[in-house]
C-alpha cells in the first residue's frame, strides 16, 4: 500500500469511529466490563471495534484488533492492520460519566477535561513485519497524527494541544506505576508529564522534541495496537521500544507483548531503564 492510500484508509476509519463514538454515547447508558488483566471496556469500544474492522476487511486485509478475535496466525504472516477503538478507557469512562450527570442534549459531550483524561484511536499498517504507516486521533482535541515509517517528509500532526519540548521527559499514567517508574523520576533534570493513553504517551516520547524521553507502561499488559504508531515513529525519528522482557518489540511472534507492560526510549539519558527492566533488580 502506497502512503495516500494508507492516510485516506485512516481518514476514512477515523470519521467513522468519531461519528459512532458521539452517536453510541448520547444515546446509550454506559456499560463497562473488566478484562482478565484489569483493564476496562465499554460497549463502545466493542461497537467501533467491529465497524472499524468490517471496513479494513472489505479493502482485504486481515486484523489484529484489541476487541476481535486474535489470530495468532495473522501476525507470523507480518501482514495485518491494527486498531484500538478507544485508546485509554479510563478517560472516555470521565467524559461518558460527566455527560451523562450533567443530562444535556448538547453534542458533541466531549469539554477537554485536560491531558489525564484523553483518549484516543489507533490504527497501523504492518507490512513484512515491518511498521509501515500509523495513525493516533485524539477524540478530544482532535488533534491527528500520520506517519509513514520509509519516509518522515509524510509526517502530518494538526491539532496538537502542547508540543512538550521539555530537555528530558518521562512520560507517565494517571494511574501509579512501580519502583521502575520511581527510579526514571529520580533521573536528574527529569521532567514527569501525565498523559493518559498509552498511544499518546509512547509516540510523544518520540515526536516531541526532547533530547531524552520515556515512557515505561508497567500498570497493565500491552498489546499491539497500542504500540504500533510508535513502532512507525520509531523508524524515522530514532527510538527504541521494548517488551517486559527487556526485548526489542516484534511485530510477527505475539498479538499481547510477554509480561507486564512495555517501554518507549530515546536518548540516552534512560538508557539504563533497558537492564532494570531486564534484570527487575
Amino acid at each position: 500500500m502506497d502512503c495516500s492510500s494508507a492516510y485516506g484508509l485512516f481518514d476514512e476509519l477515523i470519521r467513522v469511529a468519531s461519528k459512532t463514538l458521539v452517536e453510541f454515547t448520547v444515546s446509550s447508558q454506559l456499560k463497562i466490563q473488566e478484562k482478565a488483566d484489569k483493564s476496562l471496556v465499554t460497549a463502545c469500544d466493542r461497537i467501533i471495534d467491529e465497524k472499524l474492522t468490517s471496513i479494513v476487511s472489505s479493502y482485504g486485509f486481515s486484523v489484529i484488533s484489541e476487541e476481535g478475535k486474535h489470530v495468532q496466525k495473522i501476525v507470523e504472516s507480518g501482514n495485518y492492520v491494527t486498531i484500538d477503538p478507544i485508546d485509554g478507557s479510563l478517560g472516555y469512562i470521565d467524559y461518558a460519566n460527566d455527560f451523562y450527570l450533567k443530562n444535556t442534549s448538547v453534542v458533541p459531550f466531549l469539554k477537554d477535561l485536560g491531558p489525564s483524561s484523553d483518549f484516543s484511536l489507533l490504527l497501523g499498517i504492518v507490512e513484512n513485519a515491518v511498521p509501515k504507516y500509523g495513525a493516533c486521533y485524539n477524540y478530544v482535541t482532535k488533534e491527528k497524527i500520520f506517519l509513514d515509517g520509509d519516509n518522515r517528509a509524510n509526517f502530518s500532526r494538526t491539532n496538537a494541544r502542547t508540543i512538550y519540548d521539555q530537555e528530558n521527559v518521562a512520560y507517565v499514567d494517571q494511574r501509579k506505576g512501580d519502583w521502575i517508574e520511581d527510579r526514571i523520576k529520580e533521573t536528574k533534570n527529569t521532567t514527569a508529564i501525565t498523559q493518559a493513553t498509552v498511544g499518546l504517551k509512547s509516540l510523544y516520547t518520540i515526536i516531541n522534541p526532547h533530547k531524552s524521553a520515556i515512557m515505561c507502561h508497567r500498570v497493565q499488559s500491552s498489546g499491539l495496537w497500542e504500540i504500533l504508531p510508535a513502532a512507525v515513529a520509531s523508524r524515522i525519528f530514532g527510538g527504541e521500544i521494548y517488551d517486559d522482557c527487556g526485548d526489542t518489540l516484534k511485530l510477527n511472534r505475539y498479538i499481547e507483548l510477554p509480561g507486564r507492560g512495555c517501554t518507549v526510549i530515546k536518548g540516552e539519558a534512560f538508557a539504563f531503564v533497558r537492564d532494570l527492566i531486564r534484570n527487575k533488580q
